[in-house]
């Protein structure tokens, strides 16, 4: 199956930073491929959150390009490949807890990470940026949300329950899944999917589908949801069967 991806983020309309970090890794070969995808959002409510999510994407990046010299795309066992992720999942957790220690600094990133190899996804989620997938027409959320509700100002809020850096054990939940041709996979920030609808990704699908138009497809996307009053840093990224 030949996957095309493409990613765009945007600080958006009332953000001065883009706290959100993302990083898009692929080879191929005989139609095969190595994908990593990972959308990082830092933390709004805690001292420069851009520095979190960019740690953890520059050492994503850098696992990547130590994997595939190794990687054989065809042969390698996936779930070995998926054990070195949560390795590094637990990297990306020390770099920022590190941060906070050496820089004394309160900082933390939420971490959607994507693999794909050949036609199988692997997900380790720390946060509330998601991965959705779409198949059939239908829009499925593949990750949970870290948070908890509480009450402020006789009001329920959402309030995030676990992040990149909070504590030096990190916990993240996984999910694993066979990819169909024609599937998409989504990665995003919340800043995306707040003001999101299926609609928009039927009305996009055949561009996010076309090599040249994913990436159109992204800006579109984030467009869309500005247009709708997203105040956040909004960030996609799309992996296309």
């Amino acid at each position: 199956m030949k996957l095309v991806t493409g990613y765009k983020s945007d600080r958006g309309n009332t953000r001065k930073v883009n706290q959100d970090a993302v990083v898009l890794k692929q080879i191929s070969y005989r139609g095969k491929s190595f994908i990593i995808l990972a959308v990082c959002d830092g933390i709004g409510g805690l001292e420069h959150g851009e520095v979190a999510s960019a740690l953890a994407v520059r050492r994503i990046e850098e696992w990547f390009d130590e994997v595939a010299g190794w990687l054989d795309i065809i042969e390698t066992d996936g779930e070995l490949v998926y054990s070195h992720l949560k390795d590094l999942a637990e990297e990306c957790n020390e770099l920022v807890r590190e941060c906070r220690v050496t820089m004394q600094m309160e900082t933390g990133s939420t971490m959607s990470l994507l693999m794909v190899l050949r036609d199988t996804y692997y997900i380790i989620q720390v946060g509330d940026s998601r991965v959705y997938r779409y198949r059939g027409r239908v829009l499925e959320q593949l990750t949970e949300d870290a948070s908890v509700s509480r009450m402020k100002n006789g009001r329920m809020k959402q309030y995030l329950d676990n992040y990149l850096g909070k504590q030096d054990t990190l916990w993240f939940t996984e999910n694993t899944g066979r990819l169909q041709e024609g599937d998409i996979l989504l990665v995003c920030s919340d800043g995306l999917y707040h003001h999101l609808s299926v609609e928009d990704i039927r009305e996009l699908e055949k561009e996010m589908r076309n090599r040249r138009k994913t990436c159109i497809a992204c800006a579109e996307l984030i467009k869309r949801v500005m247009q709708r009053g997203e105040r956040d840093n909004i960030t996609v990224g799309i992996v296309a069967g």
